[in-house]
This record gives C-alpha cells, sequence and structure tokens, in this order.
C-alpha cells in the first residue's frame, strides 16, 4: 500500500502503487481547504492561513514536477528543488 524508495534525486513515496509528487500533495490541502471553506465548515483563522500557505509551499517547491519535460530533474530539497548539475 505505502513504499518508500530511495532515489539519487531525494526519497520517492508510492501509495497504491503509484508515485505521489509533493505539488500533489499541495493541490489536495488546498482543495480540501477551498471546499471546506466554501461549505462553511471553517472559518478563515491561522490555522486555515496555515494550511493554505502549506499547500501554496508544496505546489512552488515541486513546480518542475508539474511539466513532463522538467520532471525528475532536481534533486529533493526543503527549499525548492535544486536542479542537479550533468
Amino acid at each position: 500500500m505505502l513504499k518508500l524508495e530511495r532515489h539519487e534525486l531525494g526519497p520517492r513515496v508510492y501509495v497504491l502503487g503509484q508515485r505521489i509528487h509533493e505539488f500533489a500533495l499541495g493541490f489536495a490541502v488546498l482543495a480540501l481547504l477551498v471546499a471546506l471553506a466554501l461549505t462553511d465548515h471553517t472559518e478563515v483563522t491561522g490555522r486555515f492561513d496555515a494550511g493554505i500557505a502549506v499547500g501554496s509551499w508544496l505546489v512552488i517547491k515541486d513546480w518542475r514536477d508539474l511539466f513532463p519535460s522538467k520532471r525528475n530533474t532536481a534533486s529533493w530539497s526543503v527549499l525548492p528543488h535544486r536542479v542537479k548539475k550533468r
């Protein structure tokens, strides 16, 4: 069900055989927060703002993987991923 794999560019996470990219997790967090806000199940608080910041950060730091031509060309980092020098 959950598989972690070491890779030269950083850890790889698979759920049900599908690789999970950080941008996908970021979009999921943002979509959940928007859905909660639109259905009045949450208030805009500091926690809500922190969730928006975390979701946005996951998308921003992994933006290269959004484009197939740039996918898997940078190594993992807490900051935006670093392009691997060849």
